[in-house]
């Protein structure tokens, strides 16, 4: 088993094995978001071998934050465009859930209700490093808007740049 060091300054040292992968559960990745401290998952899949993507993982959790920013302006400039995905992933919500989706956002009727305020009620739960189907680098930010009642995502996903590549709705 080869171990591999990322050192980051957002998450500290994090020991990635590669062929094991590495997952760090919710105690382990705390950090300041938007002045609070979120806690999420991280995980990295097995296989990631390459020097430049392990400096690509150390680059990318830096960048975290402004990742994160950079989602939530994407999704709200996407449900302007209407995008179809999101405007189903936030469908569902409102008609499934909606007294436990209302509590949450904090309002009292579904006409209360702006893409403002979806966007901004997203919940960064979890984050992971893999390669896709041409072994090239992606991270993944998977967000929940009621984590206690849904495990539906609004998953988006970067390139090893940082560049958005797109956005999916998963289960």
């Amino acid at each position: 088993m080869a171990k591999e060091l990322i050192e980051t300054k957002l998450l500290g040292t994090l020991t990635y094995d590669t062929e094991e992968g590495l997952a760090m559960d919710k105690r382990d990745a705390t950090f300041q978001l938007g002045g609070q401290d979120i806690t999420i998952d991280l995980d990295m899949h097995e296989g990631i071998t390459l020097l430049e993507d392990y400096q690509s993982i150390a680059m990318l959790v830096e960048q975290f934050p402004k990742l994160y920013a950079e989602a939530k302006t994407y999704l709200l400039a996407q449900m302007a465009e209407e995008n179809g995905t999101i405007e189903y992933y936030f469908e569902f919500h409102l008609e499934e859930l909606t007294e436990e989706t209302l509590a949450h956002l904090k309002v009292d009727s579904v006409d209360q209700v702006t893409n403002q305020l979806l966007i901004e009620n997203l919940i960064l739960s979890g984050a992971w490093f893999s390669l896709d189907k041409n072994n090239g680098l992606e991270l993944t930010f998977d967000f929940k808007l009621v984590p206690e009642f849904s495990d539906e995502l609004l998953v988006v996903r970067f390139d090893r740049t940082g560049k958005i590549l797109y956005v999916s709705h998963e289960s």
